[in-house]
């Protein structure tokens, strides 16, 4: 991997756990407030988003502790 590939999948991950990740956090706060979950379908999109948000969180800190080990 370069230097270069390196900062930007740190970048990437920095942003999905820093900007992104606490937005969908409020978005599912707030629809779950709306009520009825079961017909609620901002909060099942935004549970779904979340679901592949920590799945991209995962794999890149997996990926950039894998590289790391290498080093």
């Amino acid at each position: 991997m370069t230097k270069q590939g390196l900062e930007t999948l740190k970048g990437e991950l920095d942003e999905l756990v820093n900007v992104k990740r606490p937005r969908l956090v409020e978005r599912l706060s707030n629809a779950r407030s709306q009520g009825d979950l079961s017909e609620n379908s901002d909060y099942s999109n935004a549970k779904e988003e979340m679901e592949f948000l920590d799945g991209r969180i995962d794999e890149l800190e997996e990926v950039l502790k894998e590289f790391t080990k290498k080093l």
